[in-house]
């Protein structure tokens, strides 16, 4: 914000500032997902692992992945 508005500052200024003025920084904590123990009953597994189909378009599923871009 202060670059933008032509101040030259580095982080060290930056950290004198925000102490002056009773400020602290606050990163985001890693995340991490919980391992499931179990399966959901409230979602059928109708595929049970059968990945080998006689025929294209016999089967659709999917995956989430998380990657890490940051």
């Amino acid at each position: 914000m202060l670059q933008s508005e032509g101040f030259e500052v580095e982080r060290f200024k930056v950290r004198k500032l925000m102490q002056e003025a009773e400020l602290i920084s606050k990163q985001p904590g890693s995340h991490r997902y919980k391992q499931a123990k179990s399966e959901r009953p409230d979602i059928p597994n109708l595929l049970k692992r059968e990945f080998s189909v006689a025929t294209p378009n016999e089967v659709w599923c999917g995956d989430i992945n998380y990657i890490w871009s940051g």
